[in-house]
C-alpha cells in the first residue's frame, strides 16, 4: 500500500503551476512515481488479482514518461517544435496529444484502485474528488489555450490531489487495520 501511496505523491507532484509542464524534474518524478505504483500493484495483486490488470496501463505510463524525458532533454520535445512545416504541426499536436492522454490515463490506474475499496461512502467520496479532478483539469487545458485563469486551475487542482493522497491513504489505512 505504502508504495502506491508514494507512487501517486511521485506522479502528482509538480514544480510549478504550468498545465503542460514539460520540465526533466516533472517527467523524473512521473518515472519513479510509475515505478512504486508498479510495485505496490504487484505487491497487492497477490491478494486481489483484479488490481494486476492496472499493470499494462502502468508499463504504458513509464515508457510514456520514459520517452517525453528523452524528448525533453534533446531539446527536441513535441511541445517545443517550430510551425514553420506541416510536418513540424503535425508532431507538435500528435506529442502534445500523447502528453494530454498519458495524464488522462493516471485517472484511470486510481479510478481502478478505488474499485476495491469496500466501504460504499468512502469510495464515493473519493470517486466524486477525482471526478472533480479531471473536470478541473480540462477545465485547465482549455483555459491554458485561451491564456485564461490556468495558474489559479493548476493552483486549486494541486490543492484537490492533496486533498485525495490524505483521504486515500486514511481510507487504506483503515482497510489495512481491519484485516490485521
Amino acid at each position: 500500500m505504502i508504495n502506491i501511496f508514494v507512487g501517486l505523491i511521485f506522479v502528482f507532484f509538480k514544480t510549478n503551476l504550468s498545465f503542460l509542464d514539460i520540465g526533466a524534474t516533472y517527467y523524473i518524478t512521473n518515472i519513479i512515481g510509475y515505478i512504486s505504483l508498479f510495485f505496490g500493484i504487484t505487491e497487492l495483486g497477490r491478494t486481489n488479482q483484479r488490481l494486476l490488470k492496472v499493470r499494462p496501463y502502468i508499463i504504458i505510463m513509464i515508457a510514456h514518461s520514459f520517452i517525453i524525458f528523452l524528448l525533453n532533454i534533446t531539446g527536441n520535445s513535441p511541445i517545443m517544435l517550430p510551425f514553420s512545416t506541416s510536418l513540424e504541426v503535425i508532431l507538435a499536436y500528435g506529442g502534445l496529444l500523447f502528453i494530454v492522454a498519458g495524464m488522462f490515463i493516471i485517472f484511470a490506474i486510481i479510478s481502478e484502485l478505488l474499485k476495491d475499496l469496500h466501504s460504499k461512502k468512502n469510495k464515493v467520496w473519493l470517486f466524486n474528488l477525482i471526478n472533480i479532478i479531471m473536470l478541473l483539469f480540462i477545465l485547465a487545458g482549455i483555459s491554458a489555450y485561451f491564456n485564461m485563469f490556468a495558474t489559479t486551475i493548476m493552483g486549486t487542482l494541486l490543492l484537490l490531489e492533496v486533498l485525495f493522497l490524505i483521504g486515500f491513504y486514511y481510507v487504506f489505512q483503515l482497510k489495512s487495520e481491519k484485516y490485521k
